[in-house]
């Protein structure tokens, strides 16, 4: 068997914590030999779950001395781009979850310093290895089904969102954390990029943010014309539960 890569999970929340149980169980190729939180608590109960790997709770600390090859990004958005830019500067390749970063600066950034160092830069759009959307991009390619002239994808976001997702300054907000999947795959099954973008949002489930964070929305419509003429509508919903 070859080496394994050797991984450092920085973010141990929902996100990173499903990453570092599918390497760390599943994925044999690959061994989980730190994780890092900027919350102590969750860093010492995600090493616990890993079998007492070692943890820690600052990011540039895992880098320099967990002896990874590769790290994990699963923080708020906010942080992405320092992360990366600091792990490429190393020479650790990297799997950053969705959205890339906060602005397309941050991103060409990440961009840049990967290929300086000549480290990988992957982003967590899944969908493009997802069998059935591979299958419906085969079949716009063959023409099976006639010419592409509008695109439609809705996405329902089951969870109730952490304080920091209301914060569109850290998340982004919606459109970055959960329509981001539709616009990429809209981009891939297009093969065009965007011209013009008409979206409308609002709060229609998250109560306990209107006051402190009046910007978040959970809903969003948003109509997309793409430069090769298809014309695109995605829709994301994040879907609160209450108990």
């Amino acid at each position: 068997m070859k080496t394994k890569v050797k991984l450092c999970i920085i973010g141990s929340g929902r996100a990173g914590m499903i990453h570092a149980r599918n390497f760390h169980y599943k994925i044999p190729q690959a061994e989980v030999i730190a994780i890092s939180d900027m919350c102590v608590e969750t860093a010492k109960s995600a090493s616990v779950e890993l079998d007492g790997i070692p943890y820690y709770c600052d990011y540039l600390e895992a880098i320099e001395k967990s002896g990874a090859n590769a790290v994990v990004i699963a923080t708020p958005t906010k942080y992405h781009c320092e992360i990366a830019v600091a792990a490429a500067k190393r020479g650790l390749h990297i799997f950053c979850e969705k959205p890339m970063a906060m602005d397309t600066y941050e991103c060409e950034q990440m961009i840049r310093v990967a290929k300086e160092n000549n480290v990988i830069l992957q982003i967590g759009f899944m969908r493009r290895s997802f069998k059935d959307f591979i299958h419906a991009k085969e079949m716009i390619d063959s023409g099976a089904i006639g010419k592409i002239v509008t695109i439609r994808s809705l996405t329902r976001g089951p969870s109730t969102p952490h304080e920091w997702m209301y914060d569109i300054r850290k998340s982004n907000g919606p459109l970055a954390e959960v329509n981001s999947h539709d616009i990429d795959a809209l981009r891939w099954f297009s093969e065009s990029e965007p011209e013009s973008v008409y979206a409308l949002g609002g709060n229609y489930r998250c109560p306990d943010a209107k006051n402190k964070y009046p910007d978040f929305y959970d809903t969003v419509v948003m109509n997309i014309k793409m430069k090769n003429g298809v014309i695109g509508c995605n829709m994301a919903m994040m879907l609160v539960w209450r108990y």
